[in-house]
């Protein structure tokens, strides 16, 4: 015991903190990775992105483990601090017991062999938010931010000059151009609200950054996250105005937004070998989207589950699978079993995170799930302005939670998210020791 003591008093924080944005690093890097990779060769299958959640998940628990450890040793854990690990902790073993009373307990634990994202993943998941949440200094997150940014500008930059690129079936190293999407929302939020807070001549870096990828999320063709961005953004000029803070900056970046938008909407580009775009596509998605909401509220009830892409139906039949097993849920990935017993055929996930979780792990699972958002989201409201980063971490976390209500989060970007709450939390309890 006392070689224990001894050894925990020559690891220090400061080690640990390092070892967390070391390894956080891992994932950040592995869109640049994938694409050197997939470039060069063909047969090559998304085995870092495999690896990384891995690699980064168990690491995380160990290098958590150990802060945690000297944390308790040092008496510096207290009740209040520890809130978001408790809901954490709790969401964790609901996940245990969903699993093993799950309708399929072996697709529950190891996932499917698309996705993988059984109890497994999704414990690994929890590794990338304690280490995210340990890390406390501004130049860590704000290189970490960096790396993320530069990951992104580079996977889209490159497809620019390809001939063999097209707005149709534009999914860069992902499966799937909503996969793509959410990965370009977090990358673009943690672009503009980083400019909204760089005072330095990084700020120009930020700026580019933010319209490059902005450009290439509309012409990946997600509306959802394009919604979701423009309402986050939205929300941050509320902010400022009401804080008076950096404002004019805020406002800047809407007034890119439309911009970019209309750009991307109405002017035929050719850069490089790229192939000429003969769509509106913000004006085409504006327009689906008012029809509907048309849809939405017809009288026929097969006509309004058709709304949102057949989502309604979607969400429709994972809340009657919810109901029919509130306590537990049916298990992770159990509605692939499900949907088509209801003749869904055409995807296996309700397009929708809180019923995703409350149809895997029941109602009080998704009830925790959505009272940790909330908590994080109310306890550092008032800190969002104390700490430069802390613009980024809380609008970018708004618009990736906001898009999830309508689409298939996954394996690419779930630990984003995942590294975005271990923030939240670290802003919280840093506001709790300042006090």
């Amino acid at each position: 015991m006392k070689f224990i003591n001894k050894l925990l008093d020559k690891i220090k924080y400061d080690f640990l903190e390092l070892g967390a944005f070391g390894t956080l690093i891992i994932w950040a890097i592995n869109p640049f990775v994938e694409k050197i990779l997939k470039t060069y060769y063909r047969d090559y299958y998304t085995h870092y992105f495999t690896f990384s959640i891995y690699a980064v998940g168990i690491l995380g628990f160990i290098i958590f483990g150990l802060y945690l450890i000297k944390k308790i040793k040092d008496k510096k854990i207290t009740l209040k601090k520890s809130i978001p690990y408790v809901l954490i902790l709790i969401l964790w073993i609901i996940s245990i017991f969903a699993t093993i009373f799950s309708k399929n307990p072996d697709l529950s634990f190891f996932g499917d062999s698309y996705r993988k994202e059984g109890l497994i993943i999704y414990t690994l998941y929890i590794g990338f938010a304690f280490l995210a949440s340990i890390i406390t200094k501004k130049e860590y997150i704000n290189n970490l931010f960096i790396i993320i940014i530069a990951s992104a500008l580079f996977i889209s930059i490159m497809p620019l000059f390809n001939e063999f690129f097209t707005y149709i079936n534009y999914i860069n190293i992902y499966h799937n151009t909503n996969h793509y999407g959410y990965y370009l929302l977090i990358a673009t939020g943690i672009a503009a609200f980083s400019f909204l807070k760089e005072k330095s001549w990084k700020k120009y870096f930020y700026l580019l950054s933010y319209i490059i990828i902005f450009y290439m999320l509309i012409m990946n063709d997600t509306f959802g996250c394009y919604l979701a961005l423009f309402i986050s953004m939205c929300v941050a000029i509320i902010y400022c105005a009401a804080k008076k803070f950096n404002l004019k900056k805020a406002m800047a970046l809407l007034v890119i937004f439309v911009a970019v938008s209309f750009v991307a909407s109405y002017c035929n580009l050719n850069i490089g070998a790229t192939i000429a775009y003969d769509r509106h596509i913000v004006s085409e998605n504006l327009g689906a989207f008012r029809n509907d909401l048309q849809m939405l509220f017809n009288k026929d009830r097969n006509i309004r589950l058709r709304a949102g892409s057949y989502r309604l139906l979607l969400w429709d039949s994972a809340f009657k699978y919810t109901l029919k097993h509130p306590i537990l849920g049916g298990g992770f990935e159990t509605l692939r079993v499900n949907y088509p017993k209801e003749g869904i055929y055409f995807t296996d996930r309700p397009h929708n995170i809180m019923l995703q979780v409350s149809s895997s792990i029941g109602i009080p699972g998704a009830l925790i799930y959505f009272g940790l958002i909330c908590f994080l989201a109310l306890a550092n409201i008032k800190n969002i302005n104390k700490e430069d980063s802390n613009v980024v971490v809380y609008f970018t976390a708004m618009g990736y939670f906001i898009s999830s209500q309508f689409g298939n989060t996954m394996y690419y970007t779930s630990p984003y998210f995942a590294i975005l709450i271990g923030l939240l939390i670290g802003m919280y309890i840093r506001n709790i020791e300042i006090k």
